[in-house]
This record gives C-alpha cells, structure tokens and sequence, in this order.
C-alpha cells in the first residue's frame, strides 16, 4: 500500500490544534532532544531505534495521532498502524509545519491587540 492509497487521515496544524488529548493516543516520533527542546504534552515518544517495541504498547482503544519532525515518518508509522487496525490520522509538514502555525498565530494575536 502506498501512502497515496492508505487509508489514514492527514490533519493540519490547525486541527492539530485543536486535538483534545484526552480522547486520543499522541505518538511522537521525533528524536528525544527534538522532544526536550519542544515536549507536546501527553505525547508517547516513539523514537526511530526503540519503534517495534514501542508500538506493540500503543493503545487501540482510541484514534491515535502520529507525528514527528516533517511529516514523513509519521505517514509511513500511520500506514503500519493502519495496517493493524489502528484508527490514526497523521500530522502533515509534521511538528515543524505545527510550530509554523503556532508562530503566525502568535503573530496574529499581536497584530490584533495593537489594533
């Protein structure tokens, strides 16, 4: 299956978000110092080298949200997921796509309270 034919959803930053972390399982799956540097709150690191393991202890019994630096990583671990009969949907442009989104957001709130 390729990831044009697999069948996870892609979310935005935007929807991003708004996910509310109660009601799905976070997979990160950027390298620990990324996570230091930027932690996501309730977030599961899954980082390249410990994978299999890590995924075997993924709970299925909620949507998960994969994602890492970029965006392709976690495309490629929501389509395993998939596989397996994970309910996932895969961050695009990946965390760094998010941290876009959060710096124009900030920049946009600024702008509007100096109108």
């Amino acid at each position: 299956m390729s990831i044009n034919d697999s069948t996870f959803r892609h979310i935005t930053p935007a929807e991003f978000d708004r996910l509310d972390h109660s009601a799905i399982t976070l997979l990160d799956l950027r390298d620990p110092a990324e996570v230091a540097a930027h932690p996501v709150p309730d977030a599961i690191n899954a980082p390249i080298d410990p994978l299999a393991q890590v995924l075997r202890s993924v709970p299925n019994d909620k949507p998960v949200v994969v994602f890492c630096t970029e965006g392709w990583w976690s495309a490629e671990v929501a389509e395993i997921l998939t596989d397996r009969g994970y309910d996932v949907a895969s961050l695009d442009g990946g965390y760094r796509a998010y941290q876009t989104f959060l710096n124009a957001s900030e920049q946009g709130n600024r702008m509007a309270n100096r109108s």
